[in-house]
């Protein structure tokens, strides 16, 4: 009875040494994910831009509230740390959009939050003169579902007016749903461009 209680306590820690999640680091991720892989952001690149941060303009602001998921499921295939969030966007003292209430909820899957993502920027790469060649900066994916619009954010973190900030550069790509023949897209409701956004 010993020996059979032996051998199934050694199988059953075989089977869940064979089942656990290799975890690499977030650099490896690319197209060629492997099934079941953790890519956790082991060298925290992600926390610099964990916060809430507000670009005001007379009574115009705009504010994105961002936090890092870890072991975000991707289609239940492999997993990832991501940035996700959600933002405010009030015009001439009218709110038009506001997505903050979906932060109250926990979604295993990061890409479900208006904000999401995870690419990491080095130096003058993709647009950034005025960076250093060693400086980080964050690329992430932003929507606005009701109009169907889908854009990007580049991310710096920089010091303005001796705060703590982020330099934001905001730009739509395209309407998820269009078609040809459809009316036509409807204006973005956040206009492009760059944003000072002081840490709150």
């Amino acid at each position: 009875m010993k020996n059979i209680t032996t051998t199934i306590c050694l199988l059953f820690t075989f089977i869940i040494c064979k089942a656990q999640t290799p975890v690499l680091d977030l650099s490896d991720l690319g197209w060629d994910n492997i099934t079941g892989a953790y890519y956790k952001d082991t060298q925290n690149l992600l926390n610099p831009f964990i916060g809430t941060f507000v670009y005001t303009n007379g009574t115009t602001s705009f504010k994105i509230v961002l936090k890092k998921k870890e072991m975000s499921s991707v289609n239940n295939v492999y997993y990832e740390d991501m940035i996700i969030g959600e933002y405010q966007y009030i015009e001439n003292g009218v709110q038009k959009v506001s997505t903050l209430s979906s932060l109250m909820f926990s979604h295993p899957n990061a890409w479900r939050y208006t904000i999401r993502g995870n690419f990491i920027l080095e130096g003058k790469y993709l647009g950034c003169d005025e960076c250093t060649d060693t400086e980080k900066r964050l690329r992430i994916s932003i929507s606005d579902r009701p109009i169907n619009r889908v854009g990007d954010m580049d991310i710096r973190k920089i010091i303005h007016n001796g705060q703590q900030a982020i330099e934001v550069k905001l730009w739509w790509d395209f309407d998820l749903r269009r078609r040809e023949g459809d009316p036509v897209i409807q204006p973005e409701r956040i206009p492009c461009g760059k944003y000072i956004m002081i840490k709150q």
